[in-house]
């Protein structure tokens, strides 16, 4: 456990190498699943692919799935992603954390390809799964997700309330870094 809280902070950290090294010697899922996202950060987005793949037939697990998706999002096959998004949704147990993630990669996924009914739909129901799960991080990624619907969109007062709103939760859930992110998008 020790290995895999020191790869997070070097991959927060932007160090995706020094993660993958520490990570090559653990085989155990949970590693091979960080060291999933120091390739995807990396832009070895084949490798990443490869590897949650290979997870997801070992495992049948919707978060392996879920990483498949995310993977082909960052990588900017968005149609293939979101097909791997809708398939993840028919296995996710009735839990809303799990429910206000697959929601926020599909409206997220939606809003990437320009589609405004679709990709707000999507973003509110994450919010609102996300408010039932009290996870003030799930809470944050959806009010980054419709505060970015809105930057192309929407109306600028709600700009600046689903701004305010994830730079709280960000800092809430203690993710400055998240903070940060939302700042610097309006």
């Amino acid at each position: 456990m020790k290995g895999l809280a020191e790869a997070w902070r070097l991959i927060e950290a932007g160090r995706y190498g020094e993660a993958e090294a520490l990570l090559a010697q653990d085989p155990s899922p949970e590693a091979r699943f960080v060291l999933g996202y120091a390739l995807a950060f990396q832009g070895r987005h084949e490798e990443a692919l490869a590897l949650y793949r290979a997870l997801y037939r070992e495992s049948g697990s919707h978060r392996a799935l879920h990483h498949v998706g995310m993977v082909l999002r960052m990588a900017g096959r968005l149609k293939e992603a979101l097909a791997v998004f809708e398939e993840e949704a028919r296995f996710l147990p009735p839990d809303p954390l799990a429910r206000s993630v697959n929601l926020y990669e599909r409206g997220y996924t939606w809003l990437l390809l320009g589609e405004k009914e679709e990709s707000l739909a999507f973003l509110r129901e994450s919010l609102a799964e996300a408010e039932a799960a009290k996870d003030p991080v799930a809470q944050a990624c959806a009010h980054r997700g419709l505060l970015e619907w809105h930057l192309r969109f929407g109306q600028e007062e709600e700009v600046q309330r689903h701004k305010e709103a994830a730079i709280r939760l960000f800092l809430k859930a203690g993710d400055p870094k998240g903070a940060e992110e939302v700042e610097a998008l309006a």
